[in-house]
């Protein structure tokens, strides 16, 4: 029988090496998935414990004063090691921890074989949302009452390692064979956990092929039903005072504002004509469209496409928005092929014994698992950053074609058939944009489009109208005809002229984005340097240009057939530098970019047209009987003219509604400006980013952080930050900076989140798209009207642009551009009708310029405080 022993430490700090002690240690003994043991002891460490690790584990001087030390403690807990496999959440820092105190007290280290919950848990529960500890317990309803005690901490532990166990005695032999095979290089003792597993449970959902198991997939159809009554009563089933909605959701009232979006909705799908619809965030606007939505699915028979901004939102709106409605129409979502797992690809990765590294090893441990339960296929479905991985490009389904052998198992052409049996369509800004224009669009034939957040549908459609190359891609694709074609000789030699030449080229333009910039720097939102690509270039900058596609189409001409997948990629490939580096397009933009501290060949280069008004005009709005444009920032200063003009939609056709506020911001609200501050000064605003630190600190004494800080530069945010971690005024706070602190954002607005005192720099990716509702966040700081910068040279080709049409850039691309980015990082405050705080505006021009106007009267009518800070400080504590 197997006898492990989960422990848990609490210390003063990271690192046991740089002199860091244990403060409480517990473990926790299980015997046949019985825990029969427990020890749990406050040690002394004999140095103060940091303010920020009491914060977080409410253990104070006081509470170890008069513990004993470990030294006093060891011989009560070390026998309970003895023949043990031990056990923690992250067993590197437990261990590392408890074998530094044993050695400094003299105590022989131990050797013991491990589990490590939180790989464990990576590979055995793939589609977990997140790996810490608490988020685990909450996902699998363990109960977690103290987290970051350990005695709590390893119960949890404990509890989530006899749930584990319990699984991998669920999975299929075949898969614990194949994770057996693969496990050398993971934390976990695999084989040994393996050991005493009893294999009972006959799996009749399984079907297996070529090795592997898979989720066996349901071949029924969901039966549709009409809807037996018109519209006006079939609202009253749904918001009514004992509807529908008010059965699913606590406190339910109903709120005339989502009524009327159903109603106007219907409405235009029965005139067939556009609308667009503003209507704030947190009103309810999803049940709104997605109410006559399936009424018209089910009632019409009329297929309703619905394309939100991301992959994240379409889950959201099928698995819980709409599975909350529980009504009797089928639905489907829709992604880029990127998102789904291909099965050929996936086996050759599998068995490649040249991926055999950490990380290699953990995601096809997770796949493995995850065969066994996902009947989608969809890889944002995995809690693993895929994209991020240097095979990603090799395992996704991609442009070639399906391997007869896997054809009936293909997740992707399993999905499309889904799409064209569903009512009910799900699909993206991203994919909206390429469908349009698709030879062989992917999207069934459809009329009724609702597109939500449709403020980003512009970009959106700009980013996948346009075109990008990175190195990274082009080296993956060179790694995918390295292999298929390894026995050809001449096919390699050629190969290796095109892989030479291409890093030659992406140093060259590498160097070239670097001499730029030290002429005139550019940096992105997350931390890139840029610049623009004016086809005027260093005659070796394009003869090497030239040498790169020349050699690509030499490989491509050893291909003789011509309808060759790879032949097609190849001269795709040189087609696109030739149209990204060599072809001068007036009405578009290319730009490159690369990471300051990245690779010298890490080149990434995006090209995006001026303007989409009359792609968008020609195959959306002019081809499609209905579309309803949603979103809570479709106006400026009250009116439609920018977003109807951005996106070229006909005015005859197209109707507009400003939802009324639901929420009470006047009395919830207040919009502070301080009059005080140092101006902003380019290219040095040393002063400007003191001063707003001392404003964030003050403002921060008062609230006890809860703060969110807006910026429009990743420089300055980045100097803000060290700036405030380094005061010994925020000792007791959790300052969190995007791109600086690790972690992707959701992780760190959770990071936020869970501590007390916190507060969050964000940039461009924090202003829209997250939601901290409830007491989490009660001040928001927008430190700089967010206008692209003028020295920025995208802005500036963009502007020049503008004016060779006549128009003013500033009035019809700044500031429209810059009011919208406004409202919605003004949206992030008030999310539910108990939320309350106060906006600070660092930026004294909504003031004191004529466009000022444009920003506050684009949002509600909330009272405005134009003073000083110290005065504004005052309203701060009288506000609280």
């Amino acid at each position: 029988m197997q006898k492990f022993v989960v422990i848990d430490v609490e210390t003063t700090g990271q690192s046991a090496s740089k002199g860091d002690r244990i403060i409480e240690i517990a473990l926790v003994v299980i015997e046949n998935n019985q825990i029969t043991k427990q020890y749990n002891q406050l040690i002394n460490p004999k140095r103060p414990i940091p303010s920020f690790i009491s914060q977080l584990t409410s253990i104070t001087d006081n509470d170890v004063e008069a513990k004993p030390a470990f030294d006093e403690v060891v011989v009560e807990f070390k026998d309970l090691l003895d023949n043990a496999i031990l056990v923690a959440h992250n067993v590197p820092f437990d261990l590392t921890f408890l074998n530094e105190e044993l050695e400094r007290v003299g105590e022989t280290k131990i050797q013991p074989y491990v589990v490590d919950t939180v790989e464990l848990a990576r590979i055995l529960l793939p589609k977990a949302p997140s790996y810490k500890l608490n988020e685990l317990a909450e996902y699998l309803m363990i109960s977690h009452k103290n987290p970051h005690r350990a005695i709590s901490d390893a119960l949890v532990t404990a509890d989530l390692l006899i749930i584990m166990i319990n699984k991998l005695q669920y999975l299929p032999k075949n898969v614990i064979h194949q994770v057996l095979s693969i496990s050398e290089p993971l934390r976990t003792d695999f084989a040994k956990l393996c050991e005493s597993l009893d294999h009972k449970a006959i799996r009749k959902d399984i079907e297996k092929f070529r090795g592997f198991s898979f989720k066996k997939q349901e071949e029924t159809k969901d039966v549709e039903t009409r809807i037996p009554y018109d519209f006006a009563e079939y609202l009253d089933e749904m918001y009514g005072e004992i509807g529908k909605l008010a059965q699913v959701y606590p406190r339910y009232e109903k709120r005339s504002a989502q009524v009327f979006i159903s109603e106007k909705i219907y409405d235009h799908f029965r005139m067939n004509e556009h609308a667009l619809i503003e209507a704030e965030t947190g009103l309810g606007k999803t049940i709104g469209y997605l109410v006559p939505a399936v009424y018209e699915a089910l009632n019409q028979h009329h297929k309703i496409v619905i394309s939100t901004t991301n992959t994240n939102l379409q889950s959201q709106l099928i698995d819980q928005d709409l599975a909350k409605l529980d009504l009797p129409v089928r639905t489907a979502i829709i992604k880029g092929k990127t998102h789904y797992l291909s099965l050929q690809n996936f086996e050759q990765f599998f068995h490649d014994v040249n991926y055999q590294s950490y990380q290699d090893t953990l995601l096809k441990a997770m796949i493995i698992v995850w065969l066994t339960e996902t009947t989608t296929g969809d890889l944002d479905e995995i809690q693993f950053p895929v994209e991020k991985h240097p095979v990603f490009y090799q395992i996704v389904v991609n442009n070639g074609k399906t391997n007869e052998i896997w054809k009936n198992h293909c997740f992707y052409q399993r999905m499309i058939n889904k799409v064209s049996d569903a009512s009910i369509i799900v699909t993206n800004h991203s994919l909206l944009a390429i469908d349009m224009l698709a030879e062989k669009p992917v999207l069934p034939e459809y009329q009724r489009l609702i597109i939500d957040e449709a403020h980003q549908l512009e970009q959106r459609a700009t980013n996948y109208l346009g075109d990008s190359l990175s190195y990274f891609e082009l080296t993956h694709f060179y790694q995918q005809l390295e292999k298929s074609y390894s026995k050809s000789i001449t096919f390699q030699q050629y190969l290796d002229s095109v892989k030479y030449e291409t890093d030659i080229l992406f140093r060259q333009l590498y160097q070239y984005v670097k001499g730029q910039n030290k002429k005139q720097k550019a940096v992105t939102d997350v931390g890139r340097l840029k610049t623009v690509w004016n086809h005027d270039k260093p005659i070796e900058l394009v003869d090497s240009i030239y040498r790169t596609m020349m050699v690509i189409k030499e490989l491509a001409q050893l291909f003789q057939d011509d309808t060759t997948d790879e032949k097609d990629q190849i001269l795709r490939t040189q087609e696109l530098l030739r149209q990204l580096l060599i072809e001068d397009k007036q009405a578009a933009i290319t730009w490159l970019e690369i990471d300051q501290q990245g690779a010298e060949n890490a080149v990434f280069i995006q090209h995006e047209p001026f303007s989409v008004k009359h792609t968008l005009n020609d195959y959306l709005f002019r081809k499609k009987e209905s579309i309803i444009l949603i979103s809570a920032t479709l106006t400026m200063n009250q009116s439609f003219h920018y977003i109807k003009e951005r996106l070229g939609l006909d005015t005859e056709r197209t109707r507009e509604y400003i939802v009324e506020h639901y929420f009470d911001y006047r009395n919830n609200v207040q919009l502070m400006i301080p009059n005080d501050l140092p101006a902003i000064q380019y290219p040095n605003n040393d002063d400007f980013i003191f001063a707003i630190n001392e404003a964030i600190i003050s403002i921060a004494e008062k609230t006890n952080g809860r703060m969110l800080v807006l910026f429009t530069s990743y420089d300055m945010l980045r100097k803000s930050y060290y700036i405030l971690k380094e005061t010994d005024l925020l000792m007791d706070y959790m300052i969190i900076g995007q791109g600086v602190s690790t972690g992707s954002r959701n992780r760190l607005i959770k990071q936020f989140q869970a501590f007390e005192k916190s507060i969050l720099l964000g940039t461009n990716a924090y202003w829209q798209g997250i939601d901290i509702p409830g007491n989490d966040l009660s001040c928001l700081i927008i430190v700089k009207l967010p206008f692209q910068s003028p020295q920025d040279p995208v802005y500036i080709k963009k502007a020049d642009y503008f004016k060779s049409k006549g128009m003013n850039p500033f009035m019809e691309l700044a500031l429209p551009q810059a009011v919208l980015q406004f409202k919605q990082g003004f949206g992030r405050l008030i999310r539910k009708d108990t939320d309350h705080g106060m906006i600070f505006v660092f930026d004294e021009r909504i003031m004191t310029k004529r466009y000022g106007k444009t920003f506050t009267q684009s949002i509600p009518e909330i009272p405005i405080h134009y003073e000083n800070m110290q005065n504004l400080l005052n309203r701060v504590s009288k506000w609280l």
